[in-house]
C-alpha cells in the first residue's frame, strides 16, 4: 500500500528557505498543482468545469503560498467586513463548489 505522502506533490519538493508556515505553503502548493491550466487556458481540474484560468482556487492557492513566506504577511491584510485586501485581491463571497460562504 502506498504511503499517504505520495498523494501530495508538496511532500516531494523542498520548502523554500523563507517559509514561516510550512502547512499553509504545502496546502497552497497542492491546490495549485491540482488547478493547473490546460492547453486552452482553462482550469484542468474537474471541480472547475470550463472555468477560465486562473480559477479562484488557483488564485487563492498562490496567495496562500505568498502569505506563508517571511515578509508576505506585512504586504497584505484582509478585511473581514467586505472581503477586500490591501494588495487588491478580493476574497470570494462564496467558496466555489460548496454551499459555504466566505466570512
Amino acid at each position: 500500500m502506498p504511503s499517504a505522502s505520495q498523494n501530495y506533490p508538496s511532500q516531494q519538493v523542498g520548502l523554500p528557505d523563507d517559509v514561516t508556515d510550512p502547512l499553509l505553503w504545502r496546502l497552497g502548493f497542492d491546490v495549485a498543482r491540482a488547478h493547473q491550466l490546460d492547453a486552452s487556458g482553462r482550469c484542468g481540474n474537474l471541480g472547475c468545469p470550463d472555468e477560465p484560468g486562473p480559477c479562484p482556487a488557483l488564485r487563492q492557492a498562490e496567495r496562500a503560498m505568498r502569505l506563508s513566506r517571511q515578509d508576505a504577511g506585512k504586504s497584505s491584510t484582509v478585511s473581514p467586513a467586505d472581503g477586500s485586501s490591501s494588495d487588491g485581491v478580493r476574497m470570494p463571497r462564496r467558496v466555489p463548489g460548496s454551499g459555504l460562504r466566505a466570512a
